[in-house]
């Protein structure tokens, strides 16, 4: 017995000294990142849904839907409640924050002609383009289908940014660094873009995600916002959509 109490105190004593030697910030972010990224692969999938609901009529439609809307609940709706009510902290320092003397007018239209020629080269990637949009627009071509598949994409990138771009990216750069941080984050979410997370991306998307990941990063950083990250990401997806319609 006292053999098993003194191999419980070292236990206990060791735990103690590395939760002293990390940022408990950093380290419950981590955590809570795990689980929420896990249960987002695997219940927040197209392959989930189509198991789910096999016979629901509109099923190509609905399941990109629900991959969206899940994505907004999880990665912003979840991590907001872990940011105020774990974290005690304003979501405000984790990039919900807009100061319009960083992102000026100019460098907002100067992003768009970079996102063009993004959404451009997906048109004539054989890969990118048989991806892409993710709904058929000839069976779903009404415009309340249309309207409904962009808000949720809209969501989605929402989630996107402000996991990846907002809490993970500020939690981790008091304790690692700005450029660990960013090399990090773009880690975690250039690995999501493959097959290993039952939601796999055209290859050509996998290897675009790192050098974007460091200059989301770099731009969220620099900002201390998502805000101007989620507006790129949103013009890359559309015009994404938009040029693989008009030429492929």
């Amino acid at each position: 017995m006292e053999r098993k109490n003194t191999i419980a105190n070292r236990i206990r004593e060791e735990f103690a000294e590395i939760s002293r030697e990390g940022d408990w910030r950093m380290n419950l972010s981590l955590l809570f990142a795990s689980l929420t990224l896990f249960t987002y692969c695997y219940f927040g999938s197209f392959s989930f849904f189509e198991k789910t609901f096999p016979d629901m009529p509109g099923l190509g439609y609905w399941k990109i839907i629900y991959h969206h809307v899940m994505n907004f609940l999880l990665l912003f709706c979840c991590s907001l409640l872990f940011i105020r009510y774990v974290l005690k902290a304003s979501p405000r320092d984790y990039g919900l924050s807009l100061d319009w003397r960083r992102v000026r007018p100019a460098l907002v239209l100067a992003a768009i002609p970079p996102c063009m020629l993004c959404g451009l080269f997906s048109a004539f990637d054989p890969q990118l383009s048989a991806t892409y949009p993710l709904v058929d627009f000839a069976e779903y071509g009404k415009w309340q289908y249309i309207a409904g598949y962009f808000a949720s994409y809209f969501l989605y990138y929402v989630g996107w940014e402000f996991f990846f771009r907002g809490l993970l990216l500020n939690a981790g750069k008091r304790r690692i660094g700005v450029a660990g941080a960013i090399l990090f984050t773009t880690l975690l979410s250039a690995l999501i873009h493959t097959c290993i997370a039952s939601l796999g991306k055209p290859v050509a998307e996998t290897f675009s995600a790192i050098p974007a990941g460091i200059i989301f990063g770099y731009i969220a950083h620099k900002t201390r916002s998502v805000y101007p990250t989620l507006y790129i990401h949103v013009l890359i997806g559309f015009f994404t959509d938009w040029f693989v319609c008009l030429f492929a």
